[in-house]
């Protein structure tokens, strides 16, 4: 499977998704030009693998697990990158957040990961529930428990934010 009509179907399928991409991106690496590179990374990364793409499956929740996965990737170098200055300066402190988001992306961010996580591409990415267990690899009845408990932990979180 190659070529250019397999260039354009896969752009095809991949254009629509992209601004809900972004913003998924970046609420996870919490950085513009960081969500960015990985938004490119998972285009060419799914392009690269588009000849595994089952079409019987959701093209969205395939192709949001890369992007998910990039965006950890990206996680764990940032991480690396911080942990180790080159110049033997500590970096300047990153601009934050307007005021109101930053309750929520605090409360966000004392959820587990799993609860995180598909509140992320439930909200963010708009992936329905076939979509979000074709992304998270889990049980359309998991989705629908785990959707509704982290809905209920992140209101609990930003209840204690109002206290």
């Amino acid at each position: 499977m190659s070529g250019p009509r397999v260039e354009t179907e896969y752009w095809r399928l991949l254009e629509p998704w992209l601004a809900r991409a972004a913003g998924y991106a970046r609420s996870i690496l919490r950085d513009r030009h960081a969500a960015e590179d990985a938004v490119q990374q998972a285009a060419l990364r799914g392009f690269e693998r588009f000849a595994d793409f089952d079409a019987a499956r959701p093209f969205k929740g395939w192709w949001f697990a890369i992007l998910r996965n990039c965006c950890l990737d990206a996680l764990r170098r940032s991480r690396v990158r911080a942990a180790i200055p080159l110049d033997g300066h500590e970096p300047a402190a990153p601009v934050g957040p307007a005021p109101e988001w930053e309750a929520l992306a605090d409360g966000m961010e004392r959820l587990s990961p799993e609860h995180r996580e598909i509140l992320r591409l439930r909200y963010f990415g708009e992936l329905s529930y076939r979509e979000l267990a074709e992304a998270l690899a889990i049980p359309p009845g998991t989705v629908m428990s785990r959707l509704h408990l982290a809905r209920h932990s992140l209101a609990e979180q930003l209840r204690k934010e109002e206290r």
